[in-house]
């Protein structure tokens, strides 16, 4: 009798032993900086791959918006690392604090008088409270929180950037500038903002830095539509970049992110 209850007893205990080494339960690490160049204080949120160790070293991705995205990519991309089909990787979620306007002030580095369909509008539209201030936000982006990333964590510089809307113009924008990133992923771009700036300061930049980008995009409206085609034009006549892009016809310019997300990590992350 002692025998036959023994076995089902540790028949339980190695089930438990095993499932303790497999399992992982991809927690949200909050860290915040007091920064200099926004004059206030910003999380960041941080989630680790599978067995992540201090003895190896991993890519790292940026996500804006990560009040929506963050939890998204994260899993997924926790999965895909998990299962091989990219590498692992440390997430880092980047919120914007205040959806209405610090989040436009963050990822525009102008004011528009133009809207996405075409519509031209007074100075009432765009304005120091909503827009305008993403030069603070680079200087936070790329000498304060990459470098506390890497401090913390072990990164290898190997860095991608994911933006959608506003996000994907911030992410066009940085190719006038000097930027740390290998990868960017732009999600339906905003690239009509001020009536395609990114588009010409790219033209005059003479890019030449090493850069693989995934560009997603959606029909509507038609102004939106021709900036991106026009931009991926200026792309796929750059040496420097490998392009991957998708064309949704039948998703909208909130709809596509998942399938812009899923399809171009493994692209471009292997």
């Amino acid at each position: 009798m002692k025998n036959s209850l023994l076995f089902p007893i540790l028949a339980v205990m190695a089930f438990k032993a095993v499932a303790q080494d497999t399992i992982c339960l991809n927690e949200t690490i909050t860290h915040t900086i007091r920064s200099e160049y926004l004059d206030e204080n910003r999380e960041y949120w941080v989630s680790l791959p599978l067995n992540y160790s201090d003895s190896l070293t991993y890519p790292v991705i940026y996500v804006f918006d990560a009040e929506w995205r963050f939890d998204l990519i994260k899993n997924i991309a926790f999965d895909l690392g998990a299962n091989k089909k990219i590498r692992n990787s440390i997430i880092i979620g980047i919120p914007h604090v205040d959806w209405e306007n610090k989040r436009g002030q963050d990822l525009t580095f102008s004011q528009s008088r133009i809207e996405y369909d075409g519509e031209k509008v007074d100075s009432t539209w765009y304005t120091d409270s909503n827009s305008g201030k993403a030069m603070p936000f680079y200087h936070y982006l790329t000498k304060e929180l990459i470098p506390d990333v890497n401090k913390n964590y072990a990164a290898n510089n190997h860095e991608t950037l994911i933006g959608h809307s506003y996000g994907g113009y911030f992410g066009g924008y940085l190719l006038s500038l000097e930027h740390p990133f290998e990868i960017i992923h732009m999600y339906d771009p905003s690239l009509w903002y001020s009536d395609g700036e990114v588009i010409q300061r790219f033209k005059k930049s003479n890019y030449n830095k090493n850069t693989r980008i995934h560009i997603t995009y959606q029909p509507k409206p038609e102004f939106h539509r021709g900036k991106i085609e026009e931009f991926i034009q200026e792309l796929e006549d750059t040496e420097s970049i490998v392009l991957s892009k998708e064309f949704y016809e039948n998703d909208t310019h909130n709809s596509l992110f998942l399938a812009s997300f899923y399809e171009g990590i493994l692209k471009t992350n292997q």
